[in-house]
């Protein structure tokens, strides 16, 4: 069934391998020995609407043979082409990555989905360079999309702990996040002011069992941030946790609200928080708004909690 390993994802479409490694692109991809060298070489040869799969396979634990390293913005584009990390499955730093190339500029949103209906697996990307022009991990603009154990890095180096930066930005509908990690905690955020923005009319993403993590520099930065137009509808998070590393663990500051969703505007959506816990931050929300709902009351952990 177009080349699918054992274990694979079922598809009645083509499957296509990547080594950033070992592989060529002058290879056809179409087994693990021809195997591709970058995602793009594979999303060319991918067929739209065709329940296509790529797999991007790791050889080893170092970055050289793990990351497919980009020089501008890699937008998975084709609809109905999935990606899949062939890795240990681990649900932090997954060993089949994509990452900007240490001497590019200016990638802004390095790994942009603007395709429709496809699977995401497996897969870390993470955004650390000493470039304070290159803004955002990853923007969701397309939708009906399924994130599934993936890890979603942003302002991995000093040097991005510029304002508008963020680990994940949705302007698209009805994606799934499913036991995703979206953040880091290695990096302390100061004038970044967000881990995740919502803009754009987004509208019915759900995440779900998902860790959100982050290192405070400074009391005003919140895992999520959204304007007053920035969503329609509902957006769903359950089950999640939210993880800020507070003072007397890291030396890190407590946020003094998790959220930054502002009232008013057209259209004018709705955040619901089900079964989440946070951690290090003061607040839900400071400024209370109808546009979010926390289900059922939970305690706040701040930095002077004792846990």
């Amino acid at each position: 069934m177009g080349g699918v390993p054992v274990g694979g994802r079922f598809t009645n479409g083509k499957s296509y391998f990547v080594k950033p490694g070992g592989g060529s692109n002058s290879n056809n991809g179409r087994s693990p020995t021809k195997a591709l060298a970058t995602l793009a070489g594979a999303k060319t040869k991918a067929t739209a609407d065709k329940n296509d799969v790529v797999y991007l396979i790791s050889e080893s634990n170092t970055a050289a043979s793990t990351t497919d390293y980009q020089s501008t913005s890699l937008d998975w584009s084709k609809d109905g082409v999935s990606l899949i990390g062939i890795n240990g499955g681990q649900r932090l730093s997954q060993r089949s990555r994509i990452a900007q190339l240490s001497t590019a500029t200016n990638v802004d949103d390095l790994f942009t989905v603007s395709a429709n209906n496809c699977l995401i697996s497996g897969i870390e990307v993470f955004h650390g360079v000493n470039d304070a022009t290159s803004i955002g991990a990853v923007l969701v603009s397309g939708s009906r999309n399924h994130f599934y154990n993936c890890h979603l890095a942003g302002i991995g180096h000093a040097t991005q702990d510029v304002a508008t930066n963020r680990s994940l930005k949705v302007t698209g509908s009805e994606n799934l996040f499913e036991d995703c990690t979206i953040g880091l905690d290695t990096i302390s955020r100061g004038t970044a002011t967000y881990e995740m923005y919502f803009d754009g009319g987004a509208t019915r993403n759900i995440f779900r069992k998902c860790r959100i993590i982050s290192y405070a520099g400074a009391a005003g930065f919140t895992f999520l941030t959204s304007p007053a137009n920035g969503v329609d509808r509902w957006n769903l998070f359950e089950d999640c946790v939210f993880i800020n590393m507070p003072t007397t663990v890291a030396s890190g500051t407590t946020m003094s609200q998790a959220m930054a969703i502002a009232g008013g505007g057209s259209p004018d959506g709705l955040f619901i928080f089900r079964n989440c816990s946070f951690t290090g931050v003061t607040a839900l929300q400071t400024s209370k708004t109808i546009r979010c709902q926390v289900t059922p009351t939970m305690t706040v952990i701040t930095a002077t909690t004792t846990i």
